[in-house]
């Protein structure tokens, strides 16, 4: 099964400089994507709080593009354009590439510029909006009246992950640690041995002082909870919590990660 994302833009970085660039803003080592692969970033602010994680892919020797959450994606642009100075790349919310969503290994006719396996049954291809049409009247494609459901089992399937998204309801609310983003599979989101990036510093050293105090977890909240992002909710202990993300599992109640103190009987 797959859909054109509804949830998501992508931003392409392309110029001689877009490597050193993107290694200078961002949590983890992009000198270490080769083409055609990809990692998890994330973009902090000064204070090493996120302001948007996502896939970042290596579409050339000096080309990459990142699928980035709708709520968070023009401002995350604009400051990056910000910083660019005299920085040899274009930065652009692409208009004529498409991110797919597919909840099966993708068999796709055209092939895309980019395919990202996020593991956990889910993949991602970037393509082309023409390759990207035809590819949405495959058999295997779904309809504009089936996408909340489809979206509902893959933002499921994504919690289930412990694949956290930062959207415009968390942007700086959390340091990386406190989603398990430094440890996000596959392959972490950070990385504690290359440059300096925003947040750098206060990064560092909750990860080797251990100053976070909250952790991610994933929670079954009841149907009357109502959990939406950046909430925040009392869980069945009595501890209270901060949605970082939640999906309708049942009739019954949602699936959440959430942020919150560790249990005292751990």
């Amino acid at each position: 099964m797959h859909l054109p994302s509804p949830d998501h833009t992508i931003i392409t970085f392309a110029g001689s400089d877009a490597l050193t660039f993107l290694q200078s803003q961002l949590t983890n080592d992009v000198s270490a994507i080769a083409i055609g692969d990809w990692q998890w970033q994330g973009y902090c602010s000064a204070k090493g709080r996120l302001q948007a994680t996502f896939a970042l892919t290596r579409t050339g020797e000096d080309a990459f593009a990142a699928v980035v959450h709708n709520s968070v994606a023009a401002t995350l642009a604009k400051r990056l354009t910000m910083f660019r100075l005299r920085a040899k790349l274009t930065i652009e919310l692409s208009t004529s590439l498409v991110s797919t969503l597919h909840l099966a290994q993708p068999e796709i006719a055209n092939k895309p510029l980019a395919t990202i396996n996020l593991s956990h049954g889910r993949w991602i291809t970037i393509a082309p909006k023409d390759a990207a049409a035809a590819d949405s009247v495959a058999p295997n494609a779904m309809d504009a009246n089936e996408s909340p459901v489809f979206m509902q089992r893959w933002n499921a399937t994504g919690i289930e992950a412990m694949q956290p998204e930062i959207t415009a309801a968390t942007a700086e609310m959390f340091v990386p640690q406190m989603i398990n983003w430094d440890n996000v599979q596959p392959g972490g989101g950070v990385s504690f041995s290359k440059g300096c990036y925003p947040g750098q510093e206060v990064v560092a050293r909750a990860h080797y002082r251990g100053a976070v105090k909250r952790q991610l977890e994933r929670q079954i909240l009841p149907i009357d909870a109502n959990p939406k992002n950046g909430a925040e909710v009392t869980l069945a202990d009595g501890r209270t919590a901060d949605v970082c993300n939640a999906a309708l599992r049942d009739q019954f109640g949602s699936v959440a990660l959430v942020v919150t103190a560790p249990s005292e009987t751990r």
